[in-house]
């Protein structure tokens, strides 16, 4: 049995018309209006400082009207453009260990980290921690390269003590005017093993990768 269709393509046709009709009549005409306008007040503007100034203001309203519309979309309030400071006791103290400048010991400080929810989290904004060095002295030649973190995940029982953290890293170079202080990187790795280990009771075992691959020099003498 053949179903007949040329009723529905007839209806179809129809509503094409007519949404090609709206479209002239209600949406065409006055995009080229104001297409037509902006050409002719702002974009051919003869004199230059002024055609500058409209660029500006017109930029300006729209970057304007596009954040008033994430802030509808997202429930957010206008005003409300800062981001929040975490509540006191979502932070927690912690000790972190810290590479020195002379290549040998290691520096300890006290500071204040997010209490997250996982335990790879906290050992990414420790690692951090220890890339930037003190807040007290300059340390910023114990870690000459730019470490980039890619990702970091922990392999193990968390019940237990023996989890191994890993690191993988992106591959870095230090620059030729960058002094590299000597044993700077095994000292780096220590204080980075020291500090995770102590603020995540079920890690034994810190590794580092250098995109995948273990066992690479982070930075070279």
């Amino acid at each position: 049995m053949k179903c007949d269709t040329s009723g529905l393509r007839a209806i179809a046709g129809k509503l094409g018309r007519q949404a090609g009709g709206l479209y002239e009549k209600r949406l065409k005409a006055p995009v080229l209006r104001l297409v037509s306008l902006v050409r002719t007040e702002i974009i051919d503007y003869p004199e230059g400082k002024e055609r500058n100034r409209r660029i500006i203001l017109l930029l300006t309203a729209l970057f304007m009207l596009d954040y008033l519309m994430y802030c509808f979309h997202t429930d957010k309030n206008i005003v409300d453009i800062f981001p929040e400071i975490v509540p006191f006791e979502q932070m927690k103290t912690v000790s972190v260990y810290l590479p020195d400048t002379d290549g040998e010991t290691m520096i300890s400080e006290r500071r204040s980290i997010p209490r997250y929810d996982s335990d790879d989290k906290t050992a990414r904004a420790l690692f951090e921690v220890v890339v930037k060095g003190s807040i007290f002295d300059n340390t910023s030649m114990a870690v000459p390269a730019g470490l980039f973190l890619r990702k970091v995940w922990l392999l193990g029982n968390p019940e237990g003590k023996n989890r191994t953290c890993i690191f993988d890293l992106e591959p870095v170079e230090v620059g030729t005017r960058r002094s590299v202080v000597k044993n700077s990187e095994a000292l780096f790795r220590r204080a980075l093993e020291k500090t995770v280990i102590e603020n995540i009771p079920s890690v034994g075992t810190v590794m580092l990768l250098e995109k995948g691959v273990p066992g690479t020099p982070l930075w070279e003498l």
